[in-house]
């Protein structure tokens, strides 16, 4: 019966190259996986706060539009108050 070791040792000898880069391959694989849900994640959250302002902002009443100048005079100053 041969010994274990000496198979195991045989076996080794016979690996194809790609063996010696599996395990790296392997965890550059996880961590691209990894990656890849937290960008999908941060989309989501995104996404889901974008619709939820959007629908907040929709159904909240909002203040009536008034039109005054920006540089112009106020309606409160005392010309226009006596100009009308």
């Amino acid at each position: 019966m041969a010994d274990i070791e000496d198979l195991l040792g045989a076996l080794a000898a016979k690996a194809p190259p790609a063996f010696a880069t599996l395990e790296s391959d392997v965890f550059q694989g996880l961590a691209r996986h990894r990656e890849q849900a937290t960008a999908r994640r941060g989309m989501v959250l995104a996404v889901g706060v974008a619709a939820m302002v959007g629908v907040v902002g929709a159904i909240a009443p909002a203040a009536p539009a008034q039109a005054e100048p920006l540089f112009g005079v106020p309606q409160s100053a005392p010309s226009h108050l006596l100009a009308d």
